[in-house]
């Protein structure tokens, strides 16, 4: 196959093929970020359901507590002969729209006062309790839920305690309360989906997964009291307490594939709840109806798409075929010289780009090289370190143990004490890096903590301190980084600027002066330590920072690679520069929020 028709072939495929993908992507991304629209939304919904029907029960059980300690009705024992507590009842009744009819009945079931006189005298019999709420005021009990006639209600009924007898009761008082208030709530949510043309279905279940309460759809449906709920996977879920949304099967309300908000009941303040549960469902067929309008537009837009992929794919991959041939011709001649005699000429668009790319693939190349000589070498440095740890760690060890000695004699001075403690922390920072010469080639991984770097600094200093006074060379500190922390390992950023101020020390003539400076810039924390001194020639620069590189006859030359290791490991850099005293200035850049644990 020629170039022209690969390049044809390839233009097709890398156009078209994802172009389609985005576009069944787009088309899959839009219907499930629909659908977690949609859930939440019901799951707002059922939540906020419940939580009313929390309110309005409360409410509801606090009203018949609290009306069967007005002293009116204590008139109950004497039959309510003047029907004073009656027009109480009406009047309790007219403020309370929520009420079918309230009445109080004497302990053999007779109603002696009631709202609706027409119900005056006759009995009704107590029905044996559903569901009990205790309050701090005392207790309530629910009569089974009654959804015959016209009006459904639920009984609420108290006891009235006798205000002269205590412990004794005199009736009980009964609040019809219209179940249609539940009613009502359910259809809103029904009938408020923010989805246009599409409505809801709600139900509140039982702690047994009965329907209780449904919206108007379902309630035409004949589904109230039905236990077909029980043991749908959704009714399963919040009965054990959780709220959340699911796809599941639509068939007991005649649907197909449905969404499903739950959320349990919470109660309220002391009122527990019952262990009720509220769904909302929205079937997906009609709430990816607007999706599904989405189809033909997409398939028209990939139609223009493919007509469009071919006219172009045919004029790029005749321009295109010339220029890859005659770099193709030079990258053959590249290969067989091993180097670059002359370039083929630069041209516009993603061809010059591509030439422009394999000249600098060529310096990368010869600095792959570098690095590779830069890995040896520091192979060299653990072998090297393997072989000298135990002579090293041996007279390390000795000292630390005789400076701790030292430390116990009762006689010794503070500042001989002092003295011993840095004998003691720096055979043990000369033991860590020992420990450090032996990973060189493979670093430990740094232990991140947040630090002060500035204490960091401070510490590097006061361990060269008394060395720089001794050679009369001047070490001042300009430590304006805010904030000062930063996530890093410590004990690392110790050791590089002790190597990076013992470069100084070393370097610098009696009289000498050495600054270390910080700053944050951009989101960057940088510290620089610059000195006074001879600097670093040009040629040198960019190889200080290679392993064994030393312009000093007792030089070792790791002290800079170390430092460079562990501050890229930090995922900063460090680089080398002139100064305005005409010294040398490494400038340390550190990532300031950058989380490197996961390095």
């Amino acid at each position: 196959m020629t170039i022209w028709r690969t390049l044809l072939v390839s233009f097709l495929l890398v156009g078209l093929l994802p172009t389609a993908g985005v576009t069944l992507l787009a088309f899959a991304k839009a219907r499930k970020g629909l659908e977690a629209e949609i859930a939440r939304s019901l799951l707002v919904e059922a939540s906020a359901v419940m939580e009313q029907i929390d309110e309005i029960l409360f409410e509801r059980f606090e009203n018949v507590r609290t009306w069967t300690k007005l002293q009116v009705i204590q008139e109950i024992r004497i039959g309510d002969v003047d029907k004073q507590v009656s027009h109480v009842l009406a009047d309790l009744k007219a403020g309370n729209s929520v009420y079918t009819q309230i009445f109080c009945t004497a302990p053999d079931g007779r109603i002696v006062a009631t709202s609706d006189l027409y119900n005056l005298g006759q009995l009704n019999p107590a029905q044996p309790p559903w569901l009990t709420a205790t309050l701090p005021q005392g207790t309530v009990q629910l009569e089974p839920l009654s959804v015959v006639g016209p009006r459904p209600h639920l009984n609420i009924r108290a006891t009235v305690p006798d205000t002269f007898r205590d412990g004794e009761t005199i009736g009980t008082l009964y609040a019809s309360f219209d179940w249609e208030e539940i009613f009502r709530r359910l259809d809103h949510a029904e009938q408020h989906s923010p989805l246009r043309g599409t409505q809801r279905m709600a139900v509140l279940l039982d702690n047994r997964g009965q329907i209780i309460a449904a919206s108007s759809l379902l309630r035409q449906r004949g589904l109230m009291l039905s236990p077909v709920l029980a043991a749908w996977p959704p009714a399963q879920a919040v009965r054990q307490a959780r709220q959340g949304n699911m796809t599941a099967d639509g068939q007991p309300f005649g649907a197909g594939e449905v969404l499903v908000g739950y959320a349990p009941s919470r109660g309220m303040q002391s009122f527990r709840g019952f262990g009720w549960s509220v769904l909302v469902i929205q079937p997906t067929q009609e709430a990816f109806a607007p999706i599904e309008q989405m189809r033909f537009s997409f398939l028209v837009f990939l139609t223009l798409t493919v007509v469009m992929a071919v006219a172009g794919s045919l004029l790029i991959a005749s321009r295109i075929a010339r220029p890859i041939r005659q770099l193709a011709d030079f990258s053959r001649h590249f290969a067989r010289q091993g180097k670059v005699v002359h370039l083929p000429p630069v041209r516009q668009g993603e061809i010059g780009e591509l030439t422009q790319a394999f000249g600098q693939m060529t310096q990368d190349l010869e600095r792959s090289r570098e690095d590779l000589i830069r890995a040896t070498k520091l192979a060299v440095v653990g072998e090297m370190a393997a072989v000298m740890a135990h002579e090293v760690r041996t007279p390390l060890g000795i000292l630390r143990s005789s400076a701790q000695m030292l430390q116990r004699e009762l006689h010794l001075s503070a500042t001989g004490q002092e003295m011993a403690g840095f004998v003691v922390s720096e055979t043990d920072r000369l033991n860590r890096l020992v420990s450090t010469l032996l990973e060189c080639a493979r670093p430990r991984p740094p232990i991140f903590q947040y630090q002060d770097v500035h204490a960091v600094i401070r510490r590097a200093v006061d361990l060269l301190a008394q060395r720089a006074i001794r050679r009369g060379i001047g070490i001042v500190t300009e430590l304006h980084a805010s904030p000062s922390t930063l996530r890093c390992d410590g004990e690392q950023l110790v050791q590089v600027f002790l190597n990076l101020l013992l470069n100084a020390l070393q370097i610098l003539p009696e009289g000498g002066h050495i600054q270390v400076r910080t700053a944050t810039e951009g989101g960057h924390y940088i510290v620089e330590v610059s000195d006074n001194g001879p600097g670093i020639c040009p040629d040198d620069r960019h190889r200080v920072f290679d392993p064994f590189f030393t312009t000093r006859e007792d030089g070792m030359g790791l002290g800079l690679t170390a430092a460079q290791q562990i501050i890229r490991l930090h995922g900063g850099d460090i680089t080398a520069e002139d100064n305005q005293y005409g010294g040398a200035t490494f400038r340390c850049v550190f990532p300031h929020s950058a989380e490197w644990s996961e390095l």
